[in-house]
């Protein structure tokens, strides 16, 4: 009796569904060679075999020579994983007279490895797209926008999937619009598209509405930080830029101050909403700052809490120390670059107060100035 209720829940006996997957992989000379030679799992392998037929000795040469092209181009194994898992095609394509051309003509304008495999990897379709018809005037478009081949490969390698761009229906739309409608310079233009290349994907009312949105926030084009305003506002859609605002709204600032951060440090609405809220509270509730100084100083939201942090312990630990400090405002210290701060109040002082050490490696945490006789409003350099 119990050996029939385990028959019912168990029918097949242990290793039959290795014996079976072997079976369907000897059956079926794709799904063996997608898992061997490619490095798909067995069930990426299941999907992708459907795709591909390699059933014949011709076939399964042509896929090996698919594969020699990639590696001699640099490709890794993890990286030919990654391609054919997303078109598996790719292994039936003719390795000389297909993907060659692309490969020459990347190379033939300055994309090598590893911004080749990126651009491939994002975009594999362009193995499919026609040199003459896709590449070289997505190319030739973008060269006259941005003036060189080296101003493309920058540019792609902010935004590599962008090659992907069909210019007929995308560039030659947008950077009219820019210019004749929005009254963009042609060089503000390319520092436009060079800073956040994504825009010449961007359909144009969706440019059109970034460009509004730049506009309430008092920065017109032509202004110099339109170009980073644009960026940091294209990124996100409308509701989100809204819960943004709303986020500065209840951390105690005003529509009238969060303008005048994203015009000083547009990046002000490009952070997250968490490091954003965890940044304020810090530098307002530990490190004693008021809402005017982020407001004067907004690149503060952009630091690293942790690198903040370790800054102000420092400070606590020299003032400790007894310390004398001249008159340096704390945000424009907290502003300096770690680099700049290490060689500034660390290093100085590592003989005769070995506790920056513990300060900077977190060792000794920052828990506010308030301990202290003065609160430190006012910093600067130190003296021994």
């Amino acid at each position: 009796m119990l050996a029939a209720v385990r028959r019912r829940i168990f029918p097949l006996r242990p290793g039959a569904l290795t014996a079976a997957f072997s079976a369907t992989s000897a059956a079926n000379p794709a799904l063996s060679y997608l898992i061997s030679r490619c490095g798909l799992s067995p069930s990426a392998a299941a999907r992708a075999a459907n795709s591909v037929r390699l059933a014949s000795p011709r076939a399964a040469a042509q896929a090996d020579a698919v594969l020699a092209l990639l590696r001699r181009y640099g490709f890794s194994d993890a990286d030919i994983s990654s391609a054919v898992r997303q078109v598996p095609i790719l292994l039936t394509a003719d390795p000389a007279k297909t993907l060659q051309p692309k490969l020459d003509f990347l190379a033939s304008v300055g994309i090598q490895t590893p911004l080749l495999q990126r651009v491939v990897l994002l975009s594999p379709v362009i193995f499919f797209r026609s040199v003459e018809n896709h590449l070289e005037p997505f190319f030739a478009s973008l060269r006259e926008v941005l003036g060189s081949n080296a101003g493309i490969v920058a540019a792609l390698n902010r935004k590599p999937f962008v090659i992907r761009c069909q210019p007929k229906s995308t560039l030659f739309r947008i950077v009219p619009l820019l210019r004749e409608v929005h009254g963009l310079s042609a060089t503000d233009v390319s520092k436009l598209i060079a800073f956040d290349p994504s825009i010449i994907l961007m359909p144009p009312n969706r440019v059109n509405e970034v460009v509004e949105l730049a506009k309430k926030f008092g920065v017109e084009p032509g202004n110099p930080k339109f170009v980073r305003v644009f960026g940091a506002l294209s990124n996100m859609k409308v509701p989100k830029l809204e819960s943004k605002l709303a986020l500065y709204l209840r951390l105690g600032f005003d529509n009238k101050a969060v303008t005048l951060m994203i015009r000083r440090f547009p990046s002000t609405i490009a952070f997250s909403e968490k490091k954003t809220a965890e940044i304020i509270e810090f530098l307002t509730d530990k490190a004693g700052l008021t809402h005017e100084d982020i407001i004067t100083y907004p690149t503060l939201l952009g630091r690293r809490l942790e690198a903040l942090s370790w800054k102000c312990a420092v400070l606590a630990v020299l003032r400790r120390a007894g310390k004398q400090l001249k008159q340096h405002r704390l945000p424009s210290l907290l502003n300096l670059s770690d680099k700049w701060f290490l060689e500034e109040y660390v290093q100085p002082h590592v003989e005769d107060v070995p506790d920056v050490l513990g300060a900077m490696n977190g060792e000794i945490p920052f828990h506010g100035f308030d301990s202290l006789e003065e609160k430190p409003k006012l910093l600067s350099k130190l003296s021994a």
